[in-house]
């Protein structure tokens, strides 16, 4: 089952609170650059996208149709973009976490 709320309302709820948050802009602006990769691979079609960050570390986002029928550049590129940016918060939440556990 589907949460409650859209992911809109709940970025416009988040955007009201006063405490220390990790946001899509602070993301950005510690990305250095962002690099994709298409591979045939047999009779499949894998998109990869590499997100280095300022400081150098690199993550790694992948997406591939179920059919190669299905294959399209731009959203290939585009869903593997958001599977490495969804690593990029679960690690700056964490050093968030870390920096407000030192206070």
């Amino acid at each position: 089952m589907e949460p409650s709320i859209s992911l809109e309302t709940a970025k416009a709820i988040v955007a009201d609170k006063p405490a220390p948050r990790v946001t899509e802009d602070s993301i950005r602006a510690k990305i250095d650059f962002v690099e994709y990769r298409q591979w045939d691979v047999g009779s499949a079609k894998l998109t990869i996208c590499l997100i280095k960050m300022k400081n150098g570390f690199v993550f790694v986002g992948k997406a591939a149709p179920a059919s190669v029928a299905n294959y399209d550049q731009q959203v290939g590129e585009r869903y593997a973009y958001d599977d490495a940016f969804k690593q990029i918060w679960t690690h700056e939440g964490y050093l968030l976490r870390e920096r407000l556990a030192e206070v």
